[in-house]
């Protein structure tokens, strides 16, 4: 019996024990994940943050800026003004060429006078210190917000699962704020935060909120939702993230004008793995079953299966990425009309042969450059063109390649599909110094077009330019198909081999020896 005692008493020891100790670990883990979080996202920065420690549970207060070294850039009146003030030039000694303040007859006097120096000036000028200097741009708010988080101690958290603390995170909002969101959504909290500090590093956060049905005052239309929820999975130090999510449904209906918009079946996952730095092996996907939207004609345009996936990989030190958009089946009216039975819409692209080290540190000097502190517009633009100027050709010297998998429709009645691939092989600095010109002298494209042509039918006119296209050589018939093969080389256009005038750059290489061009004897 006395043993048992002993048990019971060290197992409620550890219980009510274990949860201050753990807190003390909390706060560590919960300050690391903070300064992971600014590190991942410098746009951030934590100005602010309390912690008020208890023995189960504790909080904290943090308050973040946004964009805080590239907030003098920011201000409005910076950005219209383009650069320096009149006023500012005024101060450091700089003469301004002509002020808003000078008239016509000022300048013509000014000009006649600087013609015949010895000639008395009809107008005096006032000195440049004399000149009403502009207002200065006021300087721009910080943009902050707070959140508290509550934090529970483990090792037990709420409602089953074992960990460091859970954290329970709320946006402090003013009163004024929080009253309208009770007006509108019913609750201050129509969206909540919740986290779970694992025991050996990493965890998860939960994105989530309830269904509601909502009327705005003195409105006709109605809002309608379903639970929505999204769930992040990451290690300690952030190499290896996944994430799922789903919202079944979204509605907003207007009996009286008639205008309705129904998302249904919305789904997020996918996982990642770091490669290097910033780069990561990753593969997402985001799909709705079906999207429905009728105006205020009341007629409907509903598009099935919408896919937007994303795929990263790396390949003997080299990144390649792809992106498939796309639909299922698309109705509406002006389709019925033309008796249009389109089935699927499809853009797919992939970037290829990215030198992995470069492109890594491409993107690192771009997020060190939002902690660099900027006044001007142009401060921005230097900031964010100097990394493509200085990684950029490195990048070139690779020869990375855009490839068009595929841009294309399929219908009952055939397909239409447009694939190719851009390259720019051989890049000097000379030629990214020269410009869009230099770099259009290297630029080599390939692309192949083939169009149905009972789909060419169906379009208005469709036959008709399908015919033209042929008679000028921009495409040919092969069987029951218009094809085009359309190359881009040295500055040279070439459609299905024949040299072809480039819109603006004149016409084609002249020919040779009285040959047409496209049957110009072989160079020896």
């Amino acid at each position: 019996m006395k043993k048992i005692v002993i048990v019971v008493l060290v197992m409620l020891l550890v219980l009510v024990a274990a949860p201050w100790g753990i807190g003390r670990l909390a706060e560590k883990r919960v300050n690391a994940g903070l300064d992971k979080l600014v590190e991942e996202a410098p746009y951030l920065t934590i100005v602010e943050r309390k912690w008020t420690g208890g023995w189960f549970r504790s909080e904290q207060e943090v308050t973040f800026e946004v964009f805080g070294a590239w907030i003098d850039a920011m201000n409005p009146k910076n950005v219209l003004a383009g650069g320096p003030t009149a006023g500012e030039a005024v101060e450091t000694g700089a003469a301004p060429e002509h002020t808003s303040q000078e008239t016509a007859a000022q300048e013509l006097a000014r000009r006649q006078q600087s013609a015949a120096p010895g000639t008395e000036a009809a107008v005096e000028e006032p000195a440049a210190a004399e000149v009403p200097a502009e207002p200065a741009a006021a300087p721009a708010k910080p943009i902050r917000f707070t959140v508290r988080n509550e934090i529970l101690h483990g090792p037990v958290l709420w409602p089953a699962s074992l960990g460091l603390a859970r954290v329970n995170t709320k946006l402090v909002l003013s009163d004024e704020i929080r009253k309208q969101l009770v007006d509108y959504f019913g609750t201050d909290e129509p969206a909540r935060i919740s986290s779970r500090v694992g025991f050996f590093g990493g965890g998860s956060t939960r994105f989530y909120g309830d269904g509601r049905t909502i009327q705005a005052k003195g409105e006709t239309g109605v809002l309608a939702y379903d639970d929505f929820e999204l769930e992040l999975g990451y290690s300690g130090d952030f190499d290896e993230i996944d994430v799922d999510g789903s919202w079944p449904k979204l509605e907003y209906s207007d009996p009286n004008s008639g205008e309705r918009l129904l998302i249904s079946g919305m789904s997020l996952e996918g996982e990642s793995e770091r490669i290097v730095g910033d780069l990561y092996d990753s593969e997402f996907k985001f799909e709705i079953d079906q999207t429905l939207f009728a105006g205020l004609d009341r007629t409907e345009t509903t598009v099935e299966d919408i896919l937007y996936a994303v795929e990263t990989w790396e390949d003997d030190g080299f990144f390649d990425m792809t992106a498939r958009v796309g639909t299922g089946q698309v109705r509406n009216p002006a389709f019925e009309e033309l008796k249009l039975d389109l089935k699927e819409v499809h853009y797919d692209f992939t970037l290829r042969h990215l030198h992995a080290e470069t492109l890594n540190k491409l993107i690192s000097t771009w997020k060190e450059a939002y902690t660099k502190p900027v006044a001007t517009v142009a401060e921005v633009e230097a900031v964010v063109m100097t990394p493509v100027k200085e990684h950029g050709l490195a990048l070139l010297r690779h020869d990375p390649e855009f490839s068009i998998d595929r841009i294309g429709v399929v219908t009952a009645d055939g397909d239409g599909i447009i694939k190719g691939v851009l390259r720019l092989p051989g890049v000097t600095e000379a030629d990214l110094a020269a410009g869009a010109m230099g770099l259009l002298d290297k630029l080599v494209a390939d692309f192949n077009i083939e169009i149905a042509q009972s789909l060419l039918e169906k379009i208005p006119n469709g036959a008709t330019g399908a015919g033209l296209a042929v008679d000028q050589g921009f495409a040919k018939r092969e069987g029951e198909k218009l094809v085009s093969h359309i190359e881009f080389r040295k500055g040279e256009l070439k459609v299905n081999g024949k040299p072809m005038p480039i819109p603006g750059f004149g016409p084609p290489p002249p020919a040779q020896d009285g040959y047409p061009a496209e049957e110009a004897p072989p160079q020896e």
